[in-house]
């Protein structure tokens, strides 16, 4: 401050000095401020926790994921369950179906003479579906012929049973043998599962 002599000058003086440092006070407050301003552009603000926070919503990211992954795992997995479960029902049918007859017989030929093999003795009942029993006429006689061998089988039919049914019996009746189309399919039911599983997922 200089040195003035009148209290007007002292005064005027001060103001002065006073308006000089609040310019100086005003600016550097805006120099700060602007400073403060792009650090909080550029750099991120340091909440209190902030690791924690963001650990948590990780974890309840990944965790969301997880159940979305597992639902979406889910409905393959019965869609495809779904699909094995239609193509059994549908492949048991057209075997059983009136045009499928002749490829029928065969399979039941094929079936007594498997069940002949796990049975002992030489004579043995054959119960079959009553349309079934005609397959065995003509050609389908010389089949079971050919699967018998020496063995006596005689052909009875059920009214009860379903197409493509083939349930062999020892003549005296204490031992038989279920080989009938649902019978297999029930018997070999991890294996062709395995096999249409194979074809869903080509």
């Amino acid at each position: 401050m200089k040195a003035l002599g009148s209290v007007a000058s002292v005064v005027e003086a001060v103001r002065e000095d006073v308006e000089e440092e609040l310019a100086r006070i005003r600016e550097e407050t805006e120099r700060e401020s602007e400073r403060l301003k792009r650090a909080r552009e550029s750099e991120p603000v340091d909440v209190p926790d902030r690791a924690i926070r963001l650990e948590s919503a990780r974890r309840e990211a990944a965790e969301r994921l997880a159940r979305e992954d597992w639902a979406d795992r889910r409905a393959a997995l019965e869609d495809r369950e779904a699909w094995i479960a239609e193509a059994e029902l549908q492949g048991l049918a057209e075997l059983a179906a009136p045009e499928a007859a002749a490829e029928r017989g065969q399979l039941l030929a094929r079936f007594i003479g498997e069940a002949l093999e796990r049975l002992p003795g030489q004579t043995f009942e054959v119960t079959l579906a009553p349309g079934d029993r005609a397959l065995f006429n003509g050609d389908g006689g010389r089949r079971l012929a050919s699967v018998s061998g020496e063995r006596e089988i005689v052909l009875k039919t059920d009214e009860a049973a379903r197409p493509g049914a083939c349930l062999v019996a020892t003549g005296n009746g204490k031992t038989s043998f279920d080989n009938g189309l649902e019978a297999r399919a029930r018997r070999f039911e991890n294996a062709c599962r395995a096999a249409l599983a194979e074809i869903y997922g080509s």
